[in-house]
């Protein structure tokens, strides 16, 4: 029991890690859609608005992880486990070094990808991108936009967010090491029982819900709050394009 919480504690404390960097990537999608783009639009706005919008948009941000994150407590807990850490069983044995850098992977590909694709929609249309957009116009926008921006600028912005994913990848693989379950011995651990259950069970779950609901509020988070000036632009700039493809505007 000690020995898949104290494993369970180190991967979440490798975990706050990973989950900071993805953090800062929205937040930095969301400034180069301001300066790239918005900007232009919003020319002598308040600072006070933009600010909002940016502290707004955090908490959009951390809703999202906080989605995010859902699957990676039990994927934590699964592959801390005694029975799965101790097997020498070769698939397990992949699944256990590899499941989680996969899942990150993957998830934080989809991350970029609609952030770029929101990127040149609210270019054409000054809003988020949304599921039912591409429903009715499908992939269209991204045409008509690189047209107006031009081979050399469009391939620049894909690019940026390419890089920033291949960095994250990276950075999970050679910083955080995310293919690396701790080695836990049969020795004591350096926390009582009570400490591990709060840094291994309790504490990330808590954490992990309160941001995926966004708000201390009885209601979870929602357009109302991202109603944070007089102009749309910055309205819809709050929002996170991952949190908004599911919404109707």
């Amino acid at each position: 029991m000690n020995e898949t919480l104290n494993r369970a504690s180190q991967v979440f404390r490798k975990l706050l890690i990973v989950n900071m960097s993805i953090l800062f990537s929205m937040s930095l999608q969301r400034a180069i859609l301001f300066f790239l783009i918005i900007r232009h639009w919003v020319f002598g706005a308040d600072a006070g608005a933009i600010a909002s919008s940016f502290l707004a948009g955090f908490r959009f941000d951390l809703c999202v992880l906080g989605f995010l994150n859902i699957p990676v407590l039990f994927i934590t807990w699964i592959i801390c486990s005694d029975k799965v850490a101790k097997s020498q069983a070769e698939p397990l044995s992949f699944l256990r070094r590899w499941v989680l850098w996969i899942y990150f992977g993957i998830t934080t590909f989809v991350i970029h990808l609609l952030g770029v694709l929101d990127m040149m929609y609210f270019a054409a249309n000054g809003r988020r991108w949304t599921y039912f957009d591409w429903q009715r116009e499908g992939l269209q926008f991204v045409s008509s936009v690189a047209q107006k921006w031009g081979a050399f600028y469009t391939t620049c912005v894909i690019t940026l967010f390419l890089v920033l994913w291949v960095v994250r990848c990276l950075y999970g693989l050679y910083r955080a090491r995310l293919h690396q379950l701790p080695v836990v011995g049969p020795t004591k651990p350096p926390f009582s029982t009570g400490t591990l259950i709060l840094t291994g069970v309790l504490g990330p779950f808590f954490v992990v819900a309160t941001a995926a609901r966004g708000t201390w509020t009885a209601h979870h988070i929602n357009q109302e709050h991202a109603q944070v000036s007089q102009n749309p632009v910055l309205n819809q700039l709050a929002l996170n394009p991952v949190w908004a493809f599911d919404k109707k505007f």
